[in-house]
Formats: structure tokens, C-alpha cells, sequence
């Protein structure tokens, strides 16, 4: 790589001497998804082909859509647009302008943009072109009173900068090389997970009816303490404040999101310790989503409230904590308490009282060497994680502005 030293002015702005502008329709066409109506006639809801809506680009913090939550029967399909395995969408509702490759086939929402017939455009380049770029065209572009709008004719007329197909090619294949560690450490931290996972469930949960001696069914609070964040004043956010305020948008089921919203200058003086968050720290979502946890990855993060904090009376019981609340049966048990019309809402003190088995100290220190190293582990693959989405971000408008040529 190389810093390009020759530019010219075009109708987007500076670019390479050696780089055309072209309108997206130039470049490939683009067409927008459908909906079966009416949704959930089980004459077309329910059947064997995956369903893809926008909710399921949120499931996962990687490139691909890999599983949905509904199906469509073929009668449904037919009603439809269905989509191969690796076809580029994007959302172009709600949160408009994030793009997903397809690990599946399946049918798209008509909440989705694709793209077919590319002409001199890497299919992976346009990826990260919408990954950099996306927001920016939700936010300049989209219409709507409440949910954000891209139509196909927008989109179509859009104009983009790129260099000749083989540098697109180099381009997109560094940045996706860098995904590809991201993904491979989020898939160990599943596989240790999972593993951990069998065990807590064999030593904890499947013993209920035939507890061994000094054990006892007990309450979370027994082990756990649940900290709820601290309601912060709009009026004290600073845009280039030194502490990042964690929300509910932060926490999702298995990973930390390190981007936030806000930010302060200053710790306001009745907030709690324990919303000063360390690297490592339990979070538990309390609002919308509930039952979600993940780890904290970094420095410098204030709780928000909606959001708690998952203590253990004893550090050495840390691992416990986690594993127990990734329960998929514990988080199920969460949802169902959880109460509201426009959205869910999780009670930390009807947390705090939920049924646990409370096994002794003994076993738990036992637990807490085997489980201990591995959840370090997780915490260093989400701290990797975290520098190489920072590397990936930085190099991004670099390479897709042309300021770094690839040779």
C-alpha cells in the first residue's frame, strides 16, 4: 500500500486521478424485496424457506445473515423475492443502510434492497462501501415520519467512487481478511462457551432434584449482586467527553458493542461505583430485549440506566455469574417476568429473587478453576476483537477514498 499523491475534483469530491464516478445503477442492478400479504396467513408463513426480515440482521455482529427466525411456505416464496447463498442486501428500513451477505437462501423482506448483474463492481467493495458509507445515505437521503426509508430509486442514483476492478478486488480483500480473524475469534468464544455451557449445566441445573451435601436451592442474590446503571442527565453530554455512556444498545447476547452514542466529560457525584465499568464487567438488558449479557471490553464506560450490572458477592464466583445468567433456560426465565405493552421491562429485584441451586463454596471454587481461564480467554478474544475492528475502521475511509492506494 501507498498514499496516492494525484487527485481530481469530481461531483462527490476528490478522488484518484485513476478512479471514475458512476451512478449505482451503472454498476449493477438493484431491486427491492416483497412481503407476502396478509403476514402470518399460514398459507404463506411457516413453511421450510428462510424468512428474512430486518430483525435478523441484528442476531449476529458479523457480515452474514446465518439463521432467521420465521419461514415462508412456497406458496410464499412464490409471493416473494428469493435470494442464493452470498447475495449482497441491505436494509433499507428502520436501521436503513446496513448490508449483510446471505449465508443461507432464502426469501427477503421488502425492508431489504438487492443487488444482481454487477458491471466492473466487486461485490465485497460495495460492501464496505455501504459499511463506511451506509449511515451517512440513511441519514442525508432516507424518508419517512418515523421509520427511515431507502427506495430502489435512490439508491439507483447514487454515485460512488472506484477504482479499476482488480484494486477493488485488493481492497476489499485486505478489510475482509481483518473480518475473518473478527469472525474466527467470536466463533471460539461460542465453541468455549458452549463448552462451558454443558458443564455448568451438568454440575448446576441437572442436580436440582438430588442436591449433595452443604448445597441448597437458594436465590440469585445469594451469589449476585444486580446493579442498576445510573440515570444520567442529558444536559451533562459532551461530545468529546473521555467517558463512553453504555445503554441498551450496547449490550447484545454474547458481545460488548464499543461505539456509544454519548459521552461526559464528568462523573456526575451521586453516580455508584459499580457504573463505572471495567474491563470484564457482567452487563444484564433490562429494557426491550431483555436477558441479554455480555462482557465489557475496555476502559472509560459509564452504566446507563436500563442496564445492570452483574456483581458476584465473591470475585472467585465471577465465571459463575456469567455462565449462569448465559443459561438459555435462565434467560428464557428472564423473559418471562419481564413485563410491558410497548416493550419489555426486567424488575433487578425480581431478578435478585429468582430460584437458583447455590452449591457450595467448595464446589464452586471447583467450577471457578476450570471456568475462570476460559472466561479470561473470552475477554481477550473481545479485547482483539475490539483493536481489530479499530484497524478495520481506520483503514476503511482510507481505502475506499482512495488516500491509500493498494498495488
Amino acid at each position: 500500500m501507498e498514499i496516492a499523491t494525484k487527485y481530481k475534483d469530481t461531483k462527490i469530491g476528490t478522488v484518484p486521478n485513476e478512479w471514475g464516478v458512476f451512478a449505482v445503477n451503472d454498476l449493477c442492478k438493484v431491486g427491492r424485496g416483497a412481503s407476502p400479504r396478509p403476514v402470518g396467513d399460514p398459507k404463506y408463513f411457516g413453511g421450510s424457506t428462510p424468512w428474512i426480515k430486518i430483525a435478523d440482521a441484528n442476531r449476529t455482529g458479523t457480515r452474514y445473515i446465518e439463521e432467521t427466525r420465521e419461514t415462508v411456505t412456497e406458496e410464499g416464496k412464490n409471493r416473494s423475492v428469493f435470494l442464493k447463498k452470498g447475495s449482497l442486501i441491505v436494509s433499507n428500513s428502520g436501521s436503513a443502510g446496513i448490508p449483510k451477505f446471505l449465508a443461507v437462501d432464502g426469501c427477503i423482506h421488502d425492508g431489504w434492497l438487492y443487488f444482481t448483474e454487477y458491471k466492473n463492481l466487486d461485490d465485497k467493495f460495495f460492501y464496505y462501501w455501504w459499511l463506511y458509507n451506509g449511515q451517512r445515505v440513511s441519514d442525508t437521503y432516507a424518508n419517512g415520519a418515523v421509520l427511515q426509508n431507502l427506495n430502489t430509486d435512490l439508491v439507483r442514483n447514487l454515485f460512488i467512487a472506484t477504482p479499476k476492478i482488480e484494486e477493488q478486488k485488493k481492497i476489499s480483500s485486505i478489510l475482509w481478511n481483518i473480518d475473518d480473524k473478527i469472525e474466527l475469534n467470536r466463533k471460539i468464544n461460542n465453541n468455549l462457551e458452549t463448552l462451558v455451557g454443558i458443564i455448568f449445566k451438568q454440575w448446576f441445573i441437572d442436580v436440582k432434584d438430588n442436591l449433595p451435601s452443604g448445597w441448597k436451592i437458594g436465590k440469585v442474590s445469594d451469589v449476585v449482586k444486580v446493579e442498576s446503571g445510573f440515570p444520567f442527565n442529558s444536559r451533562m453530554f459532551d461530545d468529546f467527553g473521555k467517558y463512553k455512556l453504555v445503554t441498551i444498545k450496547n449490550v447484545q447476547d454474547g458481545y460488548f458493542i464499543t461505539e456509544c452514542t454519548d459521552s461526559l466529560s464528568e462523573i456526575p457525584q451521586k453516580m455508584p461505583t459499580h457504573c463505572k465499568l471495567k474491563d470484564g464487567d457482567i452487563l444484564l438488558s433490562l429494557t426491550g430485549n431483555v436477558g441479554r449479557v455480555c462482557l465489557v471490553n475496555g476502559s472509560n464506560y459509564l452504566l446507563n440506566q436500563r442496564v445492570a450490572n452483574l456483581i458476584p458477592i465473591i470475585e472467585n464466583n465471577r465465571a459463575f455469574t456469567y455462565f449462569l445468567f448465559r443459561q438459555k433456560d435462565f434467560q428464557n426465565t428472564l423473559m418471562s417476568i419481564s413485563r410491558g405493552t410497548a416493550q419489555q421491562n426486567l424488575s433487578p429485584i425480581e431478578t435478585k429473587s429468582l430460584e437458583i441451586v447455590v452449591p457450595s463454596q467448595e464446589a464452586l471454587d471447583r467450577f471457578s478453576k476450570i471456568a475462570s481461564p476460559i472466561l479470561k480467554m473470552l475477554i481477550e478474544n473481545h479485547n482483539e476483537i475490539r483493536n481489530l475492528l479499530i484497524l478495520r475502521d481506520s483503514l476503511l475511509p482510507r481505502l475506499l477514498n482512495g488516500k491509500i492506494v493498494v498495488k
